[in-house]
């Protein structure tokens, strides 16, 4: 078995560790990614990178070709409840863009900054040495190979066995989301530009507020992401099964029926589990540090993940790199990581939480909401995030902590 020695490891070289692989080599860290795929692969997901992301993107190099890729820019959310009425909003411009694309050319930015790649590696287990991470074992196109390394990134995903193995990974069913994708053409009536929420109505057996439908549109509204979101705990107090939700929304709804009278599938339904977070979960050890989906940290409102994924794997990057100054991968240094990703990402993840269970999961409360919208002066040339956080704010009296919400 052979065996390969680094400074930096980073497991999964989706956007949260292709980030982290990318700030460490622009640091000057001697960094080596992986990740199980043959590359570029594609990513089930509704494919959405929301202005936050941008900065950070720009400055990687990828921007300028994600943008060639997108299907679509998002500047309007409809938001409809389960009685089928609806408010309309602008966002901020937002990319929809297939992530077999996008997601190579963060990773391509990585290694265009000096990371080391290794595809087709698979790492089964950490390497443990007296309760510290010292790399990883692992399959090289099946062949077993050991990597080791002063500091190891988890960015492997939301079915991480690393993650598992230190005691990390979450495991809440009211916060755990089974969400499922498809492409459709035909679609009727989405406009190009806005996309579609819409919460399962009355005649279901329960009711979730992650029991959702939504409509990305792709090159001018025809074609679309179409995408299911249903939390674990919802699955099993109402007993159907993810596709069953499906097949009632569409043929039992106004916007179903409207949307989809003539759609055809481009592809099948393809589906993945994603944990989410109201605040963000311990992600250090000795000699590793854990980002995005490994820890459940996307958010719980509208199943954002890659925001928190690139914010963490940019941290875990700076606090890694000020320990290989030092030369110090102490547990207290890399303990640096935790109070500055919690202050990054938590205002984000409470607001998203705070909309979900205070709004989304109170059927009154989302009835006021709604009236509440179309009262504001300038309807519908509004701004959803900012209406939002007022209504919130002025009439639910929450306090919502400095919110920096990513909507």
């Amino acid at each position: 078995m052979s065996t390969i020695r680094r400074t930096a490891l980073v497991v999964g070289a989706g956007p949260g560790g292709s980030t982290a692989a990318y700030y460490l080599a622009k640091h000057g860290v001697d960094v080596l990614f992986v990740d199980k795929e043959t590359w570029p692969r594609d990513k089930i997901c509704g494919g959405v990178y929301v202005p936050a992301l941008y900065p950070m993107l720009k400055e990687m190099g990828a921007y300028d070709e994600m943008i060639k890729y997108q299907a679509c820019e998002i500047t309007e959310f409809r938001l409809i409840d389960r009685h089928e009425d609806y408010v309309d909003m602008r966002t901020a411009p937002a990319m929809i863009a297939t992530r077999r694309f996008t997601d190579d050319w963060i990773r391509r930015a990585a290694i265009k900054e000096g990371a080391d790649f290794m595809e087709n590696f698979e790492a089964t287990s950490l390497i443990m040495r007296k309760g510290v991470v010292k790399g990883v074992h692992g399959l090289y196109h099946n062949q077993p190979m050991d990597i080791e390394a002063d500091v190891t990134v988890i960015a492997n995903g939301s079915h991480s066995e690393l993650t598992r193995q230190l005691g990390l990974f979450p495991d809440d069913p009211d916060l755990t989301m089974y969400c499922f994708r498809a492409y459709v053409d035909g679609v009727e009536g989405l406009a190009p530009h806005m996309a579609e929420e819409y919460y399962v109505p009355m005649g279901l057996n329960g009711w979730s507020p992650i029991c959702t439908t939504w409509l990305n549109p792709h090159y001018g509204g025809k074609q679309a992401v179409l995408g299911l979101t249903i939390t674990e705990k919802a699955l099993r107090e109402t007993g159907l099964s993810s596709m069953e939700f499906y097949e009632y929304w569409k043929n039992n709804t106004k916007f179903g029926q409207e949307r989809l009278a003539h759609a055809t599938l481009i592809d099948k339904f393809r589906g993945w589990r994603l944990p989410g977070s109201r605040k963000l979960g311990k992600g250090v050890v000795p000699g590793a540090i854990a980002i995005g989906d490994s820890i459940g940290a996307a958010e719980t409102a509208f199943e954002y993940g890659i925001p928190s994924a690139m914010t963490g794997g940019k941290i875990a990057a700076d606090v890694i790199a000020e320990c290989d100054k030092k030369d110090d991968f102490d547990f207290s240094e890399l303990s640096k990581y935790q109070p500055l990703a919690e202050q990054a990402l938590n205002p984000s993840l409470g607001f998203n939480a705070m909309f979900r269970d205070e709004l989304l999961n109170k059927e009154e409360v989302m009835k006021d909401f709604f009236r509440y919208v179309k009262a504001q002066p300038g309807y519908p040339e509004i701004m959803f995030g900012d209406t939002a956080a007022k209504y919130m704010m002025e009439v639910l009296h929450l306090d919502l902590g400095g919110n920096a919400s990513n909507q």
